[in-house]
């Protein structure tokens, strides 16, 4: 181990600290190499609240360096998470498909450390915690939130740290899966440009940078003051664009494996289209189709006829030709961080952030929910038939496209004091941070497109007979009604969510407590008060205060008014959380042979509104000889309900799902709510490794870890509720949860309440080396990094256990084609790879340095489309991705007039590798796991003045 670490300029050792996953991490201030104790700083270890004159330490930490962020070519928060192996699924951003108004869109990105889901990684900012994103988004079939990891400039980044341990009781809930601490330079000193520009190759996908670092002293050297601006723009990419999301038809794609080549379940095609179908008592159920000399059941015009049943599969809407793959993004990043020394053991320290950034993309308009079935009356302008006419299914797509804007903005307000009194350090600091987004969208008002329907005056009426392009039958709608009449029932929706964050702590350490034979204990103590807010105002139309009531029957249809979308109700909450905690660190052994320290730790934190939790921590590091050391720790963990999943009442998701009583999908409401009995989850995080270093070139790490998570906070899917409904219903019961329609049996909703689950168990390794070397030719350094799963297994529920036993039983209520999800074995499922890996070659030599290396992720499966092989239901498999980096630099010597200037080129994908096909949110892979970036190059120019 490193230890009483003297802070070096050579590259290689720059990236030692930041790859191999040492046991302490690089310090924050660099110390003076001399023999002098009083001239040596105390620094502070991520994982410990002790500060100490060595950074030797028991827990695994990966750390990224302001080099290292340089060489990933990472141009966002999101390209810089994606590129650490321990990290699991982005599910929320741009790139994952997801843009209903129920998602958070916009330019949010999540942190998702382990897999183990969004919410269960604590991210700080500067050791302190960041503000959520306002927006939330259901995973696992619950709302959660997760800090936005693009509020953050990567060019102001001095290094990013990642505690791959549990640390609840060090630095508080959420920290189940380990800590993501966000580093900004505060120490800098004059000033450096540097722009940047990147490209996806083959799309018009483009996006610049451009940031401006500056840092001065005064007051005679008391006080430091660091700046930071940082413009980014992003023009998107449509899914058009890429093979693989040009159409949500993937039935014969090319690389699918054979047996699943013309299954129908590729077919993501939707029934509800321009041509529409529709329901009267003479025709029953019927739909339009282009007459293209086909025989009519019913002629309505010289163009379109109307035949019985719903749509077929060769009238199914591609909503792909209308989408936005990779939103357009506008950002502004500020910074400012300030410091006072008003003497040697009194300073001041404070700091300001500020985000602002617009995306916006395009969808397709909606079509009406099962809810929003309204009546046509007959004596409507365009209505052909002489009666009344029900709407089953119908999209106004010649309403324009469903243009997209969303407006994010948060700042953080900080200042502190930190001083010295005798062996005591002590630090206390009080911020505020807040952030709010506000979501616009143009959609179709339902009692205004009723009305318009309706109307007898043909200037006035909307004519949804006239069926779309018969010449593109499944993109297109030519048939253009005026567009007056569409901007009559055309309304701007909104939505508006706002996060706030209060916090005042006070903490103090002193890392020499009391003598013990080898060495001095040390202590850290402190407490922490924060306030946590939550706020989600829905547009008038949305939230039930405006229902949409049937002009012609009277009935209320739906609490909301807004087409194709379920009311959903505006909802705040908020909650206040004292904290108190304890570390002690005690040196059993400091010799010239070997180390042994021993940290214990634990901490209390009492909610306002989910009750309290006492978690401990214990973590061991034995240096036996210098040069292989071991490290175990066990951690407590807790993660307190989210406001949303306390507060949320009756709010409803519509998704397609299937339904086995009429063995038909379709889309069906479910409604969930939120409850105050929820229980903090509680978990355990085990881990044990060791640090070999034979030589001075070569050290190699290797960490087993497991987590326990009990009183998981869930739901039952809605698909589950289905198939337990068509098993009860095959036993002469059914389903209460599940309300269908007396008559047609069509289901209206399903009733779900979140609750505490059973437990869940997640283990893996993490492996990495480095291997450094000097020549003629110059420093070379080869670099592995790489988290293998081993096991991700959730006990089923009650419910969930019957239905599985029901379909091992080959019981037909129950079809074993259906995946019971979030149920049993989930390694592999759904962007779970049992193995991620990158592994890098660098090399340096004067003013040049380059660099190659290469990223795998391993395959998984897909859950949501099976085959029969052999007699067994398999899922689809989704291949494993694998890219190659390069990048090199030049940086002009001291002697040239460009002193201070560095130019970089470098290409993520170079082969241009394709993502692997999959049946994921209908753009044909899975957007949170693997890139659509395919071939991208970029350059940067910096200069230091």
């Amino acid at each position: 181990m490193i230890r009483n670490k003297t802070e070096q300029n050579s590259t290689p050792r720059l990236s030692y600290i930041s790859v191999c996953l040492l046991a302490a991490i690089v310090p924050n201030t660099s110390f003076a190499n001399n023999n002098n104790q009083a001239d040596i700083e105390k620094i502070s270890i991520i994982g410990s609240n002790i500060k100490r004159t060595a950074d030797v330490g028991a827990l695994p930490v990966t750390t990224l360096t302001d080099i290292d962020i340089q060489n990933s070519g990472a141009m966002t928060g999101d390209d810089l998470i994606r590129s650490i192996p321990q990290m699991g699924q982005v599910n929320f951003g741009a790139s994952t498909g997801n843009g209903g108004v129920n998602d958070a869109r916009g330019d949010v990105s999540s942190i998702n450390l382990r897999g183990l889901g969004t919410g269960n990684t604590l991210t700080l900012l500067n050791g302190r915690r960041l503000v959520t994103h306002p927006g939330t988004q259901s995973e696992n079939f619950v709302p959660v939130s997760t800090v936005n990891s693009n509020t953050l400039p990567v060019a102001g980044l001095r290094s990013l740290q990642i505690l791959r341990d549990g640390a609840a009781a060090i630095y508080g809930s959420d920290a189940v899966a380990g800590v993501v601490n966000y580093q900004l330079k505060s120490d800098f000193e004059g000033n450096r440009f540097t722009a940047k520009h990147g490209i996806s190759e083959g799309t018009n996908l483009n996006e610049s940078t451009i940031n401006f670092l500056t840092g001065v002293n005064f007051n005679a050297n008391a006080s430091h003051f660091t700046g930071s601006v940082t413009l980014y723009n992003r023009d998107g990419m449509m899914a058009n664009e890429r093979a693989y999301s040009q159409s949500h038809d993937l039935r014969n794609f090319s690389t699918l494996p054979e047996e699943f080549i013309g299954d129908t379940q590729l077919d993501n095609r939707t029934t509800s289209t321009p041509w529409g179908d529709f329901r009267s008592d003479s025709l029953g159920l019927f739909h339009l189709s282009p007459a293209n000399n086909n025989a009519c059941e019913k002629k309505v015009s010289d163009a379109v006829c109307a035949n019985s049943g719903g749509i077929p599969r060769t009238l199914r809407f591609d909503r792909a030709a209308h989408r936005s793959l990779v939103s357009d993004v506008q950002r502004l990043n500020l910074y400012g961080h300030f410091t006072h020394e008003f003497s040697d053991n009194l300073s001041l320290f404070s700091e300001a952030i500020y985000y602002q950034a617009q995306a916006k993309r395009v969808r397709e308009q909606t079509h009406n929910l099962t809810a929003q079935r309204f009546v046509i009356s007959k004596d409507a302008a365009f209505n052909p038939f002489n009666e009344e006419v029900k709407l089953n299914r119908y999209r106004p797509l010649d309403a324009g496209p469903r243009n997209i804007k969303v407006d994010d903005t948060s700042y953080r307000i900080l200042i502190g004091l930190q001083g010295q009194y005798t062996n005591w350090d002590w630090e206390t600091a009080l911020f505020y941070s807040e952030a709010q987004t506000n979501d616009l969208a143009n959609r179709v008002q339902a009692s205004k497109f009723q009305q318009a329907i309706n109307s007898q005056d043909t200037n006035l009426a909307y004519n949804l007979f006239s069926g779309a392009d018969p010449s593109n039958p499944n993109t297109a709608d030519t048939t253009l009604n005026n567009s007056a009449v569409v901007s009559s029932f055309m309304s701007d929706i909104s939505r508006d969510s706002k996060t706030s964050l209060t916090s005042f702590d006070f903490k103090v350490s002193n890392g020499q407590l009391f003598a013990l034979p080898d060495g001095d204990a040390g202590i850290a103590m402190g407490i922490e008060f924060r306030r946590e807010t939550f706020d989600d105002d829905r547009d008038s139309l949305l939230d039930g205060s405006h229902p949409f009531i049937d002009q012609i029957t009277g009935k209320q249809l739906s609490g909301s008014d807004v087409l194709g979308s379920s009311p959903t109700p505006d909802s705040s909450g908020s909650r206040n959380v004292f904290s108190a905690y304890g570390e002690v660190l005690l040196p059993l052994i400091d010799s010239a042979e070997q180390i042994l320290e021993l940290q214990i730790a634990a901490r209390y934190e009492h909610f306002s509104d989910v009750g309290d939790a006492l978690k401990p921590k214990v973590a061991v590091f034995w240096e036996p000889i210098d040069w292989i050391s071991l490290r175990a720790s066990y951690a407590g963990g807790f993660r307190a309900p989210g406001l949303p999943q306390v507060t949320a009442e009756a709010v409803p998701r519509s998704n397609s799902l299937y339904d086995p009583i009429l063995d038909d999908s379709y889309g069906i409401s479910d409604i969930r709510s939120g409850s105050n009995d929820l229980e903090p989850e509680e978990s355990s995080n085990i881990s044990y490794g060791f640090v070999l270093a034979p030589t001075d070139s070569l050290t190699f790490t290797a960490d087993t870890w497991r987590i326990k998570q009990k009183s998981l906070v869930g739901i039952l899917p809605g698909a589950s509720h289905l198939l337990y409904d068509g098993l009860l219903r095959s036993q002469g019961s059914q389903n209460d949860a599940v309300v269908r329609d007396p008559i047609t049996r069509e289901v209206i909703h399903i009733n779900n309440t979140y609750m505490n689950l059973n437990t869940r168990e997640i283990e893996g390794v993490d492996l990495s080396f480095v291997y450094t070397i000097d020549t003629q030719w110059g420093q070379w350094e080869l670099l592995g990094n790489a988290a293998k799963l081993l096991k991700f297994e959730q006990v089923a529920d009650p419910i969930s256990t019957q239905i599985i036993a029901a379909q091992h039983a080959g019981n037909s209520a129950v079809p074993a084609d259906r995946n019971v999800s979030g149920a049993g074995d989930l390694l592999l499922q759904n962007g779970r790879p049992k193995l991620r890996a990158k592994i890098e070659l660098n090399w340096q030599k004067d003013q040049w340095n380059a660099g190659i290396s290469y990223n795998y992720t391993g395959p998984i499966t897909d859950t949501s489309t099976t085959a029969e092989v052999g007699g067994e239901v398999q899922t689809l498999p989704v291949k494993s991705f694998k890219t190659w980096n390069s990048h090199a630099s030049y940086k002009f010597s001291e002697r040239s007039q460009l002193s201070g200037t560095k130019i970089q080129l470098g290409i993520r994908n170079l082969f241009d590798a394709q993502p692997p096909i999959a049946d994921e949110l209908a753009h044909g892979y899975f957007g949170s796991l693997h890139s659509n970036r395919g071939r991208y190059l970029y350059a940067s120019i910096s200069a230091s003045f």
